[in-house]
C-alpha cells in the first residue's frame, strides 16, 4: 500500500483549487459537496466554473497564481495542465505543509484523488497510487454496479438508532450481532428499496425485542485456485460475514483478504465453538473429490 487511505473532513473549511478549466469545475464541484469553502484561482474561467461563481458557491480570482496564495487553505488542487504553473503551486503548498494534489501527477502529490462511488453517507474511494486512474474508474464502475442507491438512506435510518441499540445491548458482540440481523434482513432490504412504510416502528420492535442472536451456519466454499476471481457475490459476502474461517494453506490473500480482520483462521474445527459462529470452510475440493481420494 504505497498510500495511507483517509476521507478528510473539510466542512467549511478554506480549500483552493488553481485552474480554470473542466478539471478545475470537478475539483470545485466535488470540494463544494464536501462542504468546503472553494476559491479558485486562474486568469481565465470556464462556463462552469463562472455559474458557481455568480451563485456565490465559489470564489472566483481572476488572475495568475502567487507563491503566497497557499497559504491559509488546509487543501490544494493544482489543476492547469501547464507543468511549471502546477510544479509552483506544489512547491508553495509543501512548503507551508499543505495538502497538495497535481491532476495527472502523483509524483508532485502529497494525496492522490480516488475513483469515487458516492452513495451519500455512504462513500467509497478506489485508487490506484496513480498508476492507472483508469484502472481505477473501470474498477468503481463494477462496484457501482453492486452498490444500490438505497444505501444512504440505509446508513442515516441506522444511526438514528444507533444509541437505542447501545443501550439495549449491553456489550459489543451483542451489537454486532444486532446490526448484522438488521442489515441482512427484510427491513434493511426495504429500507433501500424506497419502500420504508412503518420502518421506525418495525425497527423499535426489532431492538425493544431484544432477543439473543440465533446460532451460527456453516458453509462450504470450493476455491478454484486458478481462477479466485471466479467466487460469487454470495461466496463474497459470506467471507465477509465470517466469525471463523477454516481454509486450506494453498488458498491464497486473493481470497482471504474479503475476510474481516478479526475473523479467526483455522486449519480445522476442532477444539472451536461454534455457537453463535459463521463459520466458513475455503476449500479447493467437493466433498465428492475429497472421499473419492
Amino acid at each position: 500500500m504505497r498510500h495511507y487511505p483517509a476521507f478528510l473532513d473539510i466542512k467549511n473549511r478554506p480549500c483552493l483549487v488553481v485552474g480554470g478549466g473542466g478539471s478545475a469545475l470537478a475539483k470545485a464541484r466535488l470540494l463544494r459537496r464536501a462542504g468546503a469553502k472553494v476559491t479558485v484561482i486562474a486568469p481565465t474561467f470556464c462556463a462552469g466554473l463562472r455559474a458557481l461563481g455568480s451563485r456565490n458557491e465559489v470564489t472566483l480570482h481572476p488572475r495568475k497564481f502567487i507563491e503566497r496564495d497557499a497559504a491559509g487553505y488546509v487543501l490544494i488542487h493544482a489543476t492547469s495542465g501547464i507543468a511549471n504553473l502546477d510544479e509552483a503551486v506544489a512547491r508553495a503548498a509543501q512548503t507551508n505543509n499543505i495538502l497538495v494534489n497535481v491532476v495527472d501527477c502523483s509524483e508532485l502529490s502529497s494525496f492522490v484523488m480516488p475513483a469515487i462511488v458516492d452513495r451519500g453517507t455512504i462513500v467509497v474511494g478506489i485508487s490506484s497510487g496513480g498508476a492507472s486512474p483508469f484502472l481505477a474508474r473501470r474498477v468503481r464502475a463494477e462496484i457501482e454496479a453492486l452498490l444500490p442507491h438505497g444505501l444512504s438512506q440505509l446508513a442515516d435510518f441506522a444511526k438514528s438508532f444507533r444509541s437505542a441499540v447501545r443501550a439495549t445491548f449491553d456489550d459489543l458482540e451483542t451489537r454486532l450481532r444486532f446490526w448484522e440481523g438488521f442489515f441482512d434482513g427484510p427491513l434493511a432490504e426495504a429500507i433501500i428499496d424506497g419502500q420504508p412504510s412503518d420502518a421506525r416502528a418495525k425497527m423499535l420492535s426489532l431492538v425493544n425485542g431484544a432477543q439473543l442472536p440465533p446460532t451460527g451456519d456453516i458453509y462450504e466454499i470450493i476455491v478454484d485456485l486458478t481462477a479466485p476471481d471466479l467466487l460469487t457475490l454470495r461466496d463474497i459476502r459470506r467471507i465477509a460475514r465470517a466469525d471463523v474461517i477454516v481454509r486450506d494453506l494453498t488458498i491464497g490473500p486473493s481470497v482471504l483478504d474479503h475476510a474481516r480482520r478479526d475473523a479467526l483462521f483455522v486449519e480445522s474445527l476442532d477444539g472451536i465453538n461454534l455457537i453463535n459462529q459463521r463459520v466458513v470452510h475455503l476449500t479447493t475440493h467437493t466433498q465428492t473429490q475429497r472421499a473419492a481420494s
